[in-house]
């Protein structure tokens, strides 16, 4: 996490010190800086993946749920970390409409469980 905060220190300093000169060239090193500590955390994710496949084993949670779960987690970041760099580019416009969308993206993805939900709600009612 060191290395990372580290990063993300200079990152930051370099941004602040060029975009006051040069604003788009800026925004382009905190563009370039978000991606590559995106890249190093997307590295990081196996383990967090294989930690859900062990939890799904040992509680008897079929794989198909998981998926949905994971699913969800990288909806929720990927439009998060999106929203972030508009937003630092002063698009706010643009941000809000990747936030509803990766919103309703969710919405979409858990349908299938919120059906089954729904479906054995209605067999243990009738």
């Amino acid at each position: 996490m060191i290395k990372i905060a580290l990063f993300a220190i200079v990152g930051m300093m370099l941004t602040v010190i060029v975009g006051n000169m040069r604003r788009e060239i800026g925004i382009w090193i905190a563009v370039i800086t978000a991606v590559i500590l995106l890249f190093y955390g997307m590295g990081k994710f196996e383990y967090i993946l294989e930690m859900f496949h062990t939890l799904a084993e040992h509680t008897g949670i079929q794989q198909p749920y998981i998926g949905v779960v994971l699913k969800m987690i990288g909806i929720a970041y990927l439009s998060e970390f999106t929203v972030s760099l508009c937003k630092d580019a002063g698009q706010h416009a643009i941000a809000l409409q990747v936030d509803f969308f990766g919103k309703m993206s969710m919405v979409l993805v858990s349908l299938p469980v919120l059906q089954t939900l729904l479906e054995t709600i209605g067999e243990i009612l009738t």
